[in-house]
């Protein structure tokens, strides 16, 4: 069976992870954590999933501010110890999917590798809560039911790739590959973005989060530099939002967004 690794780093988000570990540990996916001195229960989890799927565990001190760089460096690092077949980029916050329904993130991978080409692509859909709404220690992955499709550029989120390709994503970013030559599969699969689970997620998430000021000269970070408690309410309707069809699963594309939610203006939140 084909080998896969879903690399992560973590900060407290052991309410995302006892969603996704097991997820994870259900299609027989690896996950190798870089643990920037989380103090929730992320360490317990770590022990309690150890073996299926959490293989490894490193540690990244925090130094008091959001540091995309030093994660990208330290699994830069990691991946060159890997031995799996493919590597994927993970989030603790996101869910990754094959774009049939009936299919997981494993048959999008091994479909890829079986048609020769070494590299998958993703289609971002940020699932919202509802104001006033709190998914909380709840299955957001079972219960969030309208989304918005991000798509600020085509083909950006390269997170699934051949090991021995060589490939790595440090210079966009965690975005796109770069590297020697590659084969790029030609179906984007779904890439789901629990990006909060309320209103008071995100502004603890968001509203006092310092950058690491090498991200900024790297130009990372633009489309959250500017947050306040007003843009961080969760909006009522928009255009953009779509819900989750009850009958049909397949997710929609038909209205992009640009821009994440705490960007809309006041029309784009009608």
């Amino acid at each position: 069976m084909l080998s896969i690794c879903a690399v992560m780093a973590v900060r407290n988000e052991a309410q995302y992870l006892r969603i996704l570990l097991p997820l994870l540990a259900s299609q027989g996916i690896d996950v190798a954590i870089i643990d920037n001195d989380s103090t929730d229960e992320s360490w317990q989890l770590y022990s309690e999933y150890r073996g299926n799927p959490v293989i490894r565990v490193e540690t990244l001190p925090w130094l008091g501010y959001f540091s995309l760089l030093k994660q990208l460096e330290a699994k830069q690092k990691l991946y060159g110890d890997l031995k799996h077949d493919w590597l994927v980029h993970h989030a603790p916050d996101e869910i990754m999917e094959h774009i049939n329904p009936n299919f997981k993130l494993r048959d999008a991978i091994q479909e890829a590798d079986a048609s020769g080409n070494t590299v998958v692509n993703f289609d971002e859909f940020v699932f919202l809560p509802e104001p006033n709404s709190n998914y909380s220690g709840r299955n957001y992955y079972e219960s969030i039911c309208r989304y918005y499709f991000f798509e600020p550029s085509k083909h950006r989120l390269q997170r699934a790739w051949k090991r021995v390709s060589g490939l790595d994503s440090l210079l966009s970013g965690g975005h796109q590959l770069s590297g020697a030559k590659y084969s790029m599969y030609p179906t984007s699969h779904v890439l789901r973005h629990y990006i909060v689970l309320s209103s008071d997620h995100a502004k603890k998430k968001y509203l006092n989060r310092v950058y690491d000021p090498k991200d900024l000269e790297h130009g990372w970070h633009g489309n959250r530099l500017n947050f306040s408690e007003k843009n961080l309410e969760l909006p009522q309707s928009s255009k953009f939002l779509i819900p989750l069809g009850e009958n049909s699963p397949d997710l929609c594309k038909d209205v992009p967004s640009v821009k994440h939610y705490w960007e809309w203006g006041v029309r784009e939140r009608e």
